[in-house]
């Protein structure tokens, strides 16, 4: 669909700047850039270390992309597993943020005539955008102060690494909390529904796509990104009228109903979760909130040792059905035997209008684009 916009405006160039802590913060930044397009005709400079493929499968030819290291977040040693120790050097070689690098990117938003800096989570972008003279808007659902807390008992140095980080977040012109946002920061001007990016095509056609029939029960298994082991993977047949799609396998492969997909594969996970009658995955972001736009059951594997857990889990288990399972218990696969039960839960509403576009609007109500598009 081509962009919405009044005769005579040119389109709006922003630079954006985004977490590789995960894929979820991309996914999040790419339901606003598609956003920022379809009502604006937007244009982007993106800077991140997230690979260009995954934003090609939302918002592909709409921006230049920069290759430059934004934040750090976690290291992981898998979907599952935080490098503490790892964590720790990487957050020291960003922070602070080195004056020689905050200027050239500010003289590259400048020169590419961007008008705005949009944020997810990283707080460099705002550092950025007020060398630039530009205004920012960050969008995150948690910080990372809030996060490293309690890890800093382990790693006493993450306490000020993250109060350096946090410092920013209160310097952000706009500053907007996405459901389900783990702790409510007072310095929030709104928050908006879950951000998710939209499928492109409808439940049949992609069914079709996947080589799948159109009333099919249809599992997705997902680690969000990572690869992670999963020995159980045998007992999948112990459902033979159920098709399953796992994604961050060891090998891209097809065993009857079964199809798995390595991390070299690359899939647009709404398209997944709209071919879907239920999902079990990672507990995460921007699963949940593409789970969430669609309505599906929703078993979630938590880990206790990350702190976005609860309030996420929290979150999901008010709004979807579904059901826990331990990290612990994940690659036992005794969970397989409620996949009957998660079939059969009532799906909730599918809710097609979500947070990107609430974030285009307050972007508009604070002046950072015209009023008036639609």
């Amino acid at each position: 669909m081509p962009p919405h916009r009044s005769p005579g405006r040119a389109p709006a160039h922003i630079a954006v700047f985004v977490s590789p802590h995960g894929f979820g913060h991309a996914a999040r930044a790419s339901a606003v850039m598609e956003a920022l397009h379809r009502r604006h005709g937007a244009r982007f400079e993106l800077f991140t270390t997230v690979p260009r493929w995954f934003f090609d499968e939302s918002v592909p030819g709409l921006y230049r992309y920069h290759d430059v290291v934004t934040d750090v977040g976690f290291v992981q040693k898998s979907a599952l597993a935080v490098d503490v120790e790892g964590t720790v050097r990487a957050v020291e070689g960003l922070v602070p943020f080195d004056e020689d690098l905050v200027k050239g990117l500010a003289l590259e938003v400048q020169r590419a005539g961007c008008t705005a800096v949009l944020c997810d989570i990283a707080p460099l972008g705002i550092a950025v955008a007020e060398r630039a003279g530009l205004a920012s808007v960050l969008v995150q659902n948690f910080t990372w102060t809030w996060l490293y807390e309690p890890l800093v008992a382990a790693a006493p140095s993450l306490g000020a690494l993250g109060d350096a980080l946090d410092e920013w977040v209160g310097r952000a012109t706009l500053h907007l909390l996405a459901e389900p946002y783990c702790h409510r920061d007072p310095r929030a001007h709104a928050a908006v529904l879950p951000v998710s990016r939209p499928p492109r095509s409808g439940r049949e056609a992609v069914r079709r796509d996947l080589g799948v029939g159109p009333d099919d029960p249809v599992v997705v298994v997902t680690m969000g990104g990572y690869a992670e082991d999963m020995p159980f993977l045998e007992r999948l047949t112990d459902h033979p009228g159920v098709t399953f799609l796992v994604t961050g396998a060891h090998e891209t492969q097809r065993r009857g109903r079964v199809r798995l997909f390595d991390n070299g594969t690359h899939l647009y996970m709404p398209h997944l979760v709209r071919a879907a009658d239920a999902v079990v995955a990672k507990l995460g972001y921007s699963t949940v909130a593409e789970v969430w736009r669609e309505g599906r059951p929703l078993a979630t594997v938590t880990r206790e040792d990350f702190r976005e857990m609860e309030p996420l889990q929290a979150w999901v288990e008010a709004r979807l059905p579904g059901f826990r399972i331990p990290a612990a218990d994940f690659a036992g696969g005794d969970w397989l035997d409620r996949i009957p039960e998660l079939l059969a839960r009532e799906r909730p509403p599918a809710r097609p209008r979500g947070g990107a576009d609430q974030v285009v609007t307050a972007m508009e109500e604070h002046g950072l684009l015209p009023r008036g598009v639609t």
